[in-house]
């Protein structure tokens, strides 16, 4: 397992920096991740806007540096652009909260295999270069024909976080393995802002699910907090609301192209 002290970390390495690699690949790559029934998926510039509209309330709200909380950060790519586009706003620290996701290494020789846990093929690699995912079809015909190989060559999997490199160099943002329907009591009425993108889907969770993960999120809230609540769909545009948490209770702020469409559920 000594050599592969740092795979985890290079895999993402390559993502971000080797030029044979495209970021729509890295985000295809990142769709096939599932965390329970949602996916961890990454995608670049996708949330630019409305980080810019949260930077304005929080020059409106707040004359203190603050702690933001990014609930759902998946890849980290969408976290460190919010850190990006709000550092100059005055971020005491910011946490990335996620579920932690579980892969699978096979190795032959010089051929590495990486899977998620549901056996899907994200990544294949040889020589330390990417084969062309046009390819992976002839691997997986392998993987049928010869499925011994791979129980006889794998290696036990070990827990991987997936994020991005630069994320964990920041000093000023961390990320904790925290899931929204069960969060650690530490971090009640801990944070300035919160934002919850691309989780609390009607989608992914039945509405008591998503009443739950409501009250956890007040619960992590400060009083006069605020909150940015969005989902973006294929198209990349985002229908977002903004909240403030007044007497215990969220308040709308505005809405963006239409709102969220989980308003009524956390307004009531």
């Amino acid at each position: 397992m000594k050599k592969f002290k740092n795979f985890y970390t290079d895999i993402n390495d390559y993502f971000i920096l080797r030029n044979n690699i495209s970021s729509m690949r890295m985000e295809k790559i990142f769709a096939l991740m599932r965390v329970d029934t949602t996916f961890k998926t990454t995608s670049y510039g996708r949330m630019v806007g409305i980080n810019l509209k949260l930077k304005k309330y929080i020059k409106k709200f707040f004359s203190k540096k603050i702690v933001i909380c990014d609930f759902g950060v998946s890849s980290g790519q969408s976290t460190l652009e919010l850190y990006n586009d709000l550092k100059k706003s005055g971020i005491k620290k910011l946490y990335g909260f996620d579920k932690q996701i579980y892969l699978k290494i096979y190795r032959i020789k010089k051929l590495i295999f990486l899977y998620s846990t549901k056996n899907n093929l994200l990544f294949v690699e040889h020589n330390k270069h990417c084969i062309r995912y046009r390819y992976f079809f002839i691997l997986k015909k392998l993987e049928k024909i010869f499925p011994f190989l791979f129980d006889m060559l794998s290696i036990k999997y070990k827990k991987s976080k997936v994020l991005i490199p630069n994320f964990d160099k920041i000093k000023e943002c961390d990320f904790f393995e925290q899931d929204i329907f069960q969060i650690e009591k530490k971090y009640y009425n801990f944070f300035d802002v919160v934002r919850v993108s691309n989780l609390l889907n009607k989608n992914y969770f039945t509405k008591s699910k998503l009443k739950k993960g409501i009250i956890n999120l007040n619960k992590i809230c400060k009083e006069n907090s605020i909150v940015l609540v969005n989902r973006t769909n294929s198209k990349k545009k985002n229908t977002a609301s903004f909240f403030i948490k007044k007497k215990g209770k969220f308040q709308l702020l505005e809405d963006i192209n239409g709102g969220s469409e989980i308003k009524n559920l956390i307004l009531s």
